[in-house]
């Protein structure tokens, strides 16, 4: 992945895991967990696991025996994964391009993945990767967001972002809440060989207790804020207090923020 919108170094692991591991994604990774039906001898493989929020909560809820593999191509992101278990735990860590995997045909039970397939630039070679890996009859689970219409934080901080800019806006937030047209999902889907694909809307409640932590989540915990500093450092802690007014004026002070993704179910 050389998009630059999904290079996550730096601090911005840190600052993403802090700010909006718990408000964006800790809710969606125990939904997107619940919805996975493996057995003790089953082998799952998770993609895109940046900082380990999904990978912690797939640990924790499936049995001891089940074969769980993490991955991601971001080595920052994915030591912050690793910090969060101890030594000993099941989890089988490995860098990896989710448009190349290096498995084997039919080595999987499972594939999941939590809003990262947003981010991979060829969707259908990562489709194909994932229906190459899994057994037949595996199901392929994943999430992504839906429209920012339908998302405040992420509209807020773009809508915001974008107002400091005359020309050349930073156009990160287009990426994570821009790939949610389920035909066309359906049909990548389909035509790397899958089946029986269904979809479901999740709305969630993101709750933190301090605006101006959840902006620095939205500014500094993700490729958006390099993008500010390339184009002005000085914006980027004015920038920062601007979109916690936003959220202050939009929610008030304790930030309880509509959300919703949509989870994809597919069968290899």
């Amino acid at each position: 992945m050389t998009n630059q919108n999904a290079q996550f170094a730096g601090s911005i692991p840190t600052i993403y895991d802090r700010y909006l591991g718990p408000i964006l994604f800790q809710p969606y990774a125990e939904d997107l967990a619940s919805r996975l039906d493996v057995t003790a001898n089953n082998s799952v493989l998770e993609l895109a696991c940046g900082t380990g929020i999904l990978t912690r909560v797939l640990r924790d809820r499936l049995p001891a025996s089940t074969r769980l593999v993490a991955t991601d191509l971001n080595e920052p992101m994915m030591q912050n994964a690793t910090s969060k278990f101890e030594k000993g735990e099941a989890v089988e860590w490995r860098q990896a391009d989710a448009c190349s995997l290096p498995f084997d045909d039919d080595s999987f039970d499972a594939v999941i993945c939590q809003f990262g397939i947003m981010f991979v630039p060829d969707k259908p070679v990562c489709a194909r990767e994932a229906h190459r890996v899994l057994k037949r009859g595996g199901v392929f689970l994943f999430n992504v967001w839906d429209a920012l219409e339908h998302n405040d934080l992420g509209r807020i901080a773009h809508e915001t972002i974008s107002g400091f800019f005359d020309r050349d806006p930073p156009t990160f937030y287009q990426v994570p809440f821009g790939y949610h047209d389920q035909d066309e999902i359906r049909r990548v889907l389909e035509e790397a060989g899958f089946r029986d694909v269904r979809f479901e809307f999740v709305a969630k409640v993101g709750i933190a207790g301090r605006a101006e932590d959840v902006a620095i989540g939205l500014v500094q915990g993700n490729p958006v804020g390099v993008a500010i500093s390339e184009r002005d450092p000085s914006l980027l802690p004015v920038i920062t207090n601007a979109v916690a007014d936003a959220l202050k004026k939009h929610f008030g002070e304790t930030v309880r923020a509509p959300m919703r993704a949509i989870v994809i179910k597919a069968n290899a």
